[in-house]
């Protein structure tokens, strides 16, 4: 079937879900970590447990949210309002200032809903755009490229919105007001997409769905790539603010270089979509990956008071995010034939998996190698926390390399139009 082009309103409208998508995801995976070892005491050992276990739950339970998707296709309007709710409900409950109930019990009530509604928003949103690329003929690149876009200008926002907001409402009710903000802006992205919500090929029942979507060629080994290429994201993601507070001595710069980090990825996406349309995604993929380890190389070698070089490593890590976050996911799209809900169920899954096991393993590693943030960090304890989040990194970048090179061509040709 010859591809139709799609136009830009369709493309920006999931854009604007996928930036609300994004504004909540930030303090969930980057600021959660260090708010509740420092603001809330949790003990690092715990947290890790505690968020390995809560991300476990949330990565179980991603296929069965795939499956309920593909069922009540007819009900999508419904499900995406439920699971704003849901979603901006965890936030404020998560965030809620210190003194308002026990730690423990508000970290894994939060962090379970609001990773619940996350889940069931993003896999109907990637369910819409294969379903719009597979009813225009094409163009996988083009509809990823937008969302992701759009989710990347989700997470600069996200990225100014905590210290904007402890100005306005003072640091303990900060992301009680973030959880606000995400409500209207995702209000505002449901509204522009009432009746717009595409699905995609009628699923088969029960088990018989995952085990035809995993059969489909390439689909399988982009999934066990995705989930490798995830872990170094999330050992960085899940230290950053320590690295910057404790290896840098620099945490007034932890909101522009986490700005920066994301607004280039989201300037370099196109160069990275044009990249692929000359080589091939895996290829432009392989490049960005190759950046990425130069610049966290880069990172082991910093210390107190080399902010300027890590603005540098911010800028470039970034722009390879980008090509992370456009291609994987057009790469998986291409490949998929019916089944949408339930392959990108089994997609969330494995990030998810790999989020929790950046943070089950990492923090209790740092704390049994002398890293603990609510005292005087030792010298030990630095050098433990610049292994953990420059060379690990690398090294499992390096392993998804290699994963990447068993990557079957794509079933449809490099200078199709994206």
């Amino acid at each position: 079937m010859a591809e139709t082009q799609i136009g830009r309103g369709a493309l920006a409208r999931p854009g604007l879900v996928a930036a609300a998508l994004a504004f909540a995801g930030l303090p969930l995976y980057i600021h959660a970590p260090r708010f509740y070892a420092e603001e809330m005491a949790v003990g690092l050992p715990i947290l890790g447990v505690v968020l390995l276990l809560a991300r476990g739950i949330d990565s179980v339970q991603d296929p069965v949210i795939g499956w309920l998707a593909d069922r009540l296709r007819a009900w999508r309007e419904i499900w995406v309002i439920g699971a704003v709710a849901l979603l901006g409900t965890g936030i404020a409950i998560l965030f809620a200032p210190p003194e308002w109930g026990d730690p423990l019990p508000r970290l894994v009530i939060g962090l379970l809903a609001a990773f619940t509604g996350f889940s069931a928003l993003q896999i109907v949103l990637y369910d819409h755009g294969l379903a719009l690329a597979n009813r225009a003929g094409g163009g996988h690149t083009r509809v990823a490229l937008w969302r992701e876009v759009g989710g990347l200008a989700g997470i600069c926002l996200a990225s100014l919105a905590p210290p904007l907001l402890a100005i306005a409402f003072g640091v303990p009710l900060a992301f009680v007001g973030y959880a606000v903000v995400f409500t209207l802006i995702a209000t505002l992205a449901v509204i522009g997409m009432a009746g717009r919500w595409q699905a995609s090929a009628a699923p088969a029942i029960g088990a018989a769905g995952f085990r035809r979507a995993l059969s489909t060629p390439g689909v399988a080994p982009l999934l066990g790539f995705g989930f490798l290429n995830a872990l170094p994201t999330a050992v960085t993601s899940t230290l950053f603010l320590f690295f910057v507070a404790e290896i840098l001595h620099a945490e007034a710069h932890a909101g522009p270089t986490l700005l920066l980090f994301f607004a280039a990825a989201a300037f370099a996406a196109p160069f990275w979509a044009r990249l692929a349309e000359r080589t091939g995604r895996r290829q432009a993929l392989a490049v960005g990956m190759t950046v990425s380890i130069l610049a966290f190389a880069w990172a082991y070698s910093l210390g107190p008071g080399d902010i300027s070089a890590f603005y540098v490593i911010a800028a470039a890590s970034g722009a390879a995010l980008g090509a992370d976050m456009t291609l994987t996911p057009a790469m998986l799209a291409a490949r998929i034939d019916g089944d949408g809900g339930r392959v990108f169920a089994l997609w969330t899954f494995l990030q998810k998996s790999a989020l929790a096991l950046g943070a089950g393993i990492t923090l209790p590693a740092l704390a049994l190698a002398g890293f603990n943030p609510s005292d005087a960090v030792e010298a030990s304890g630095r050098e433990a926390l610049s292994v953990a989040y420059a060379l690990v990194p690398c090294a499992l970048k390096l392993f998804a390399i290699g994963a990447l090179a068993f990557i079957s061509d794509e079933k449809e040709s490099i200078r199709e139009k994206k």
